[in-house]
């Protein structure tokens, strides 16, 4: 019960301010913070702050705990929402490492291959080449999202190089979580 209450704060609440009179900042104010703080480009810190605030189930922080820790981070730079998200971050980076042990553990290498959307930070196949330790460039593919119905750009990795790419995500990522899917290819 206590996660649908949760959940319904999340989804009635996009910003939370500690002063009812107080209007909401202009995104290109967060967008700066966001920026600043988690080291996006715009782009990217306008996805991030959208995808932040249409999680219906990210955590949020009590105001006790925010009054507790507010000047502290204030002067960091962060306000309560980017906060939340930073939290939410170190999250993810603390189960990540966890994660990339069972899967190592559970395939082989060179048995199964992914294929890594081309987007963001990973908008290329020779920056999946540099960020995976990759000698050569991976081969590109298209695609198309039967979800969104978007097309997409896709580049064939192994094991090695995607456990590359999840630790880089984890490490120096800035919170962007990668797309890798099994190729079905090689599932034959």
């Amino acid at each position: 019960m206590a996660e649908l209450e949760a959940m319904a704060g999340n989804a009635t609440t996009a910003e939370r301010h500690d002063d009812d009179t107080k209007t909401a900042e202009p995104i290109s104010t967060t967008m700066a913070r966001w920026q600043h703080l988690f080291n996006l480009s715009p782009d990217s810190a306008v996805e991030a702050i959208m995808a932040h605030r249409q999680n219906l189930t990210r955590m949020r922080i009590s105001n006790e705990h925010w009054e507790a820790i507010r000047s502290d981070q204030e002067a960091r730079g962060h306000d309560r929402e980017s906060y939340e998200h930073e939290l939410a971050l170190q999250k993810k980076k603390a189960l990540l490492p966890s994660v990339m042990l069972a899967a190592a553990e559970a395939t082989t290498v060179g048995t199964v291959t992914y294929l890594v959307e081309l987007r963001g930070p990973l908008g290329s196949a020779e920056i999946v080449r540099k960020v995976a330790g990759m000698e050569t460039v991976p081969v590109e593919v298209a695609g198309r999202s039967v979800e969104e119905g978007r097309e997409l750009r896709l580049c064939c990795v192994d094991e090695k190089a995607k456990r590359a790419i999840l630790q880089w995500a984890s490490e120096r990522g800035a919170g962007y979580e990668p797309i890798i899917l099994v190729d079905p290819r090689s599932m034959r």
